[in-house]
């Protein structure tokens, strides 16, 4: 982990519409879950009852040996958890994929923000769940983003709030160790990294061996994918969203998407360096259509339904005639479900759509 501090005590030792075509492979993979506390990328333990206080079982795995007590140190100074937690509040982006990957699903957390059977849980998550035989956590609007409910928080009586990968304030976070032992990002808000996300969760839930096992095999796992679709190798390109207003979004790489892509054997676009300098280095930012257009890329990848990116082309003509766009090298994520997928970029989302999503990116060269 780069940039995070873990301590142990000294007596201790040492993460919908327009369907593709079928995922049968991957959902192969996920059904590993359904071996009694078997999650996927090898989650064997299975001693701990895990039952909340309202006797629902939501942990599935033992924390590890010598793992607790153990402090982790964030933006707003440190935070020690004594023993494993039993009832988890995710706040922020992608933490509850972590936490179920390491056999803990949380009482709570913000909604997924799809549509239809997406709009409150990934179906990757969801399938986890169900494999595992958990409940559904509870949802709230607040806790994905925007000023959290601290009282909805309290009612779900958590023992741990995880919000690594989150922006909630220093007043925030504050509230909420008031209710629990919370772990906030390491550094900037949203600015999480992937490894470290995951390295901060599996310390806060015991698993750090886990999570060692996790990475490895999602490596696995899209080194497999990208054997199988060679052409992508040494391509370059761009990752953002639709032009609005004479100006897009575009993502540095910093952001769990755009690594994705690069271990899938693309490599970033030449200018993505200076654009992202111009930026102050955050993972995300405003480009406008006039420098978009002086950038050199072999493909723009970005998740749109066809009609959007027609209409969006359409107005706007200096981005219809960029390269990627004219040439007819843009790699439309359409399903709204694996373009969540790549999003968020957990292990357990890229093991149920890393085909899917290598499949159009291959389509587009």
């Amino acid at each position: 982990m780069s940039d995070i501090r873990v301590t142990r005590s000294s007596r201790e030792h040492p993460g919908a519409e327009n369907r593709l075509a079928s995922r049968s492979p991957v959902r192969a993979l996920a059904a590993v879950l359904a071996v009694i506390c078997v999650s996927l990328f090898g989650l064997t333990a299975c001693g701990s009852s895990g039952q909340g206080a309202d006797g629902e079982k939501r942990v599935f795995a033992e924390a590890e040996d010598g793992a607790f007590p153990v402090t982790v140190q964030h933006t707003y100074g440190e935070t020690t958890i004594e023993s494993q937690a039993q009832r988890v509040v995710v706040v922020g982006w992608a933490g509850s994929d972590l936490a179920v990957q390491l056999g803990t699903v949380p009482v709570a957390q913000g909604p997924a923000g799809g549509t239809g059977d997406s709009a409150e849980f990934y179906p990757w998550f969801r399938d986890a769940v169900s494999d595992l035989g958990a409940p559904l956590p509870a949802t709230d609007p607040s806790l994905e983003r925007g000023e959290v409910n601290t009282e909805f928080v309290l009612k779900q009586n958590p023992d741990l709030i995880l919000a690594v990968q989150s922006g909630i304030t220093a007043d925030e976070y504050r509230k909420l160790s008031d209710i629990a032992p919370t772990v906030a990002f390491p550094d900037e808000p949203w600015g999480t990294s992937a490894e470290d996300h995951l390295d901060m969760v599996a310390e806060a839930l015991g698993r750090p061996s886990l999570a060692e096992k996790v990475t490895g095999e999602l490596d696995d796992r899209i080194a497999e994918a990208a054997g199988k679709h060679e052409d992508l190798a040494g391509k370059t390109f761009l990752y953002g969203f639709l032009p609005e207003d004479g100006q897009t979004v575009i993502f540095s790489d910093t952001d769990p998407r755009v690594k994705t892509l690069q271990k899938l054997g693309l490599v970033d676009s030449p200018d993505l360096a200076a654009l992202a300098e111009e930026s102050d280095g955050v993972s995300s930012f405003n480009v406008s259509i006039e420098k978009l257009i002086a950038t050199s890329a072999d493909l723009y990848v970005t998740g749109a339904d066809r009609e959007k990116w027609d209409a969006a082309s359409r107005s706007d003509r200096a981005f219809a005639a960029w390269g990627p766009v004219r040439d007819g090298h843009a790699a439309l994520m359409t399903d709204s479900d694996v373009n969540l997928a790549l999003s968020v970029s957990t292990p357990l989302s890229l093991a149920w759509a890393i085909d899917d999503i290598a499949d159009v990116l291959s389509a587009a060269l």
